[in-house]
């Protein structure tokens, strides 16, 4: 593992020439090496000789990315950058970059997708300082001064053919399966369910004859999060009959209760993140194109942000 602080070192030479200007660090500013970098904009954090940007370019006439650079550190020799971006205290967005790279000035970047990356685009255009880690979410987050300058992204989408993505929000569970990962306790995982019968023991023990069934998603950080469903009661858990909770773990920690509802299907956001676990997009079993409630992880359970139409 390499140290957090090295491997966000610089790229401001790269970017803008021999020496690093302070208005350069203030907000998005053109990157004025294109020939190497390709055009765009870039953002960066300057500490003495460590300095880094994340970039939003276009390289020989490909199409947006999303990048990170460095100079005078290192990303590791992993082929892939797990990178996470936190907007003026708002949720982490998740990103995994493909190492581009490794000599001179290290370089990351993953193409941009709309579905994916637009909730991430709508808030770099308007924000005002980006927090970004490298590998965990935690470890050591630096501040990169965005300056809330949305012509400065709006350019770089426009000169590399990408839409301005002024409101663009993201997309549904129905309309990108890559972004929503659906956790299903119907698929009745048989470790994810007998850790269920035993967080739920006391419920079990009230209600002989009721059944849990559970699935479990193991996050790349080593994060748990485990759904199970407890029926059938109609009296406890109203017409559908099932209730529905979600665990949440630590890495190397044990699960706590973080939602508990009666049945929905239930989907991961992945491209959202919050304290380390993604928002989940849950949807009633009953009624016509029901709409989808989202909800985030905040102080270690999940609250409701808002509804979502179906479709």
């Amino acid at each position: 593992m390499i140290p957090r602080k090295l491997a966000m070192a610089g790229c401001v030479l790269g970017l803008f020439g021999a020496e690093p200007v302070a208005a350069e660090a203030d907000g998005w500013a053109p990157i004025l090496d294109q020939a190497r970098l390709g055009r765009g904009q870039a953002a960066c954090w300057i500490r003495g000789e460590n300095s880094a940007c994340l970039m939003l370019s276009c390289r020989d006439g490909g199409p947006l990315e999303i990048g990170m650079m460095a100079y005078g550190g290192n990303f590791g020799l992993e082929p892939m950058l797990p990178v996470f971006i936190r907007v003026d205290g708002g949720p982490v967005h998740a990103l995994s970059m493909n190492v581009l790279s490794l000599f001179d000035v290290q370089h990351a970047a993953v193409p941009f997708d709309p579905g994916r990356h637009g909730a991430l685009l709508a808030a770099l255009r308007t924000g005002r300082v980006a927090e970004i880690a490298v590998y965990d979410p935690a470890s050591n987050p630096l501040a990169y001064t965005l300056g809330n300058r949305p012509g400065a992204v709006d350019a770089a989408l426009a000169g590399c053919g990408a839409p301005v993505v002024a409101g663009m929000g993201g997309g549904t569970p129905a309309q990108d399966a890559a972004r929503f990962v659906q956790i299903d306790p119907g698929l009745a995982h048989a470790e994810a369910t007998d850790l269920a019968r035993g967080l739920l023991a006391e419920m079990l023990a009230q209600e002989p004859g009721t059944e849990v069934v559970a699935s479990i998603a193991l996050l790349p950080d080593g994060r748990r999060i485990l759904v199970a469903e407890h029926g059938v009661s109609t009296a406890s858990y109203g017409i559908t009959g099932v209730g529905t909770y979600v665990f949440t773990a630590d890495p190397g920690g044990p699960f706590r209760q973080a939602y508990a509802t009666t049945g929905v299907s239930l989907w991961l956001d992945l491209a959202q993140l919050s304290e380390g676990f993604p928002d989940i997009w849950v949807q009633n079993y009953r009624g016509v194109s029901p709409p989808y409630g989202v909800w985030r992880h905040l102080g270690g359970r999940y609250q409701h942000q808002r509804n979502e139409p179906a479709g």
